[in-house]
């Protein structure tokens, strides 16, 4: 992948995107030289005055375009592992833009991890909830002979109470599988950034701020440009920076523990004690071990709030950023508006 960092971009940026500006400042400094022309000629002061403010403001643009170009080429000269040593923490690596991909990969990462941890809870609890025993009791009599068809007995599931733990570990598997794809659609936000698609709207957004009735239009795509190559991998890779207690699980939550594992075989047992007896040695053979709900359901927890919660602030602060950016152009964005368009 060719990210905004790489020469092959920088190629394609000074080969197509650099042209595109050029051609759309001439064109947007030539509509208002003939505007002010026309306004002079005809002596009407509203259309030389518009001509004289959106001079102003394609200065304004060409000025907002530099600070774009200089602050990638920070984001991309700086090393997010110096930063983080300065304020000792760790965890980030490259430059701004990968240690934000990083940490998204991470995210997504830890995600599937619980996915995997709770899928195996929940199967062994699933399957050993289910063990019964249907028992006939003979010493009644006739009543007693009467089970073997079907209308007297007694049934019982000796781990029939796993059934609370199920419940718990249904609604943090399904949370683990929001925090998967929410992981991964914040990263195909990202790439978005990374394939430098967002620098189309510098050339139109110059154009288009000249353009009468698409003042706002053409702000907004300056704004939302700034926002998504400065705002949004900035706060991501703040975050990476905090990733080793993010991204962190205990060692005995490790995959390795959690390979799937063939359900033992168990001879057939009668009485009750034998049941009961029989079903807690299936349920130590079955974990091995590696039972842990409240390891499991904090494992679900962390990559909710590691894959939703804090890409979702980092987001959000990308949206308001565009709000405030708009003003300093003299327009008022609707955040509606905005959160639809991303």
């Amino acid at each position: 992948m060719a990210d905004i960092c790489s020469p092959a971009f920088g190629t394609f940026f000074n080969n197509t995107l650099v042209p595109l500006m050029i051609y759309a400042s001439t064109a947007t400094a030539a509509l208002i030289g003939l505007s002010y022309m026309a306004g002079t000629a005809l002596s009407n002061p509203k259309v030389t005055l518009w001509s004289k403010t959106e001079a102003v403001q394609l200065v304004v643009s060409a000025i907002s375009v530099f600070f774009i170009l200089s602050a990638i080429n920070v984001f991309c000269s700086i090393n997010m592992v110096d930063v983080g040593a300065v304020f000792e923490m760790g965890g980030s690596t490259g430059n701004v833009y990968d240690a934000a991909e990083s940490y998204l990969m991470g995210a997504a990462g830890l995600a599937h991890h619980a996915m995997i941890v709770v899928r195996y809870h929940l199967e062994a609890y699933t399957i050993l909830s289910m063990v019964n025993m249907f028992e006939c009791d003979f010493s009644t009599g006739t009543f007693g002979w009467g089970c073997l068809f079907g209308y007297s007995g007694t049934n019982m599931q000796p781990l029939g109470g796993y059934g609370a733990p199920m419940a718990a570990l249904n609604t943090f598997f399904n949370s683990s599988i929001m925090a998967y794809f929410s992981a991964l659609n914040f990263l195909f936000i990202l790439l978005f950034v990374y394939k430098g698609f967002v620098f189309l709207f510098l050339p139109l957004g110059i154009f288009l701020r000249a353009m009468p009735y698409l003042r706002g239009f053409g702000s907004l795509l300056i704004a939302v440009a700034m926002s998504f190559l400065i705002i949004y991998p900035l706060m991501l890779a703040v975050l990476g920076m905090m990733s080793g207690v993010l991204l962190s699980y205990p060692p005995e939550l490790s995959l390795a523990s959690y390979d799937e594992q063939t359900f033992p075989d168990k001879e057939d047992t009668t009485g009750t004690e034998a049941a009961y007896e029989g079903a807690d040695a299936l349920h130590d053979d079955y974990f091995s071990g590696n039972e842990n709900v409240a390891g499991a359901i904090e494992l679900a927890a962390a990559a909710f709030i590691a894959a939703v919660f804090m890409p979702t602030v980092a987001l959000l602060a990308t949206i308001a950023s565009i709000n405030y950016l708009a003003r300093l152009y003299g327009e008022e964005i609707d955040l509606s508006r905005i959160t639809q368009l991303v």
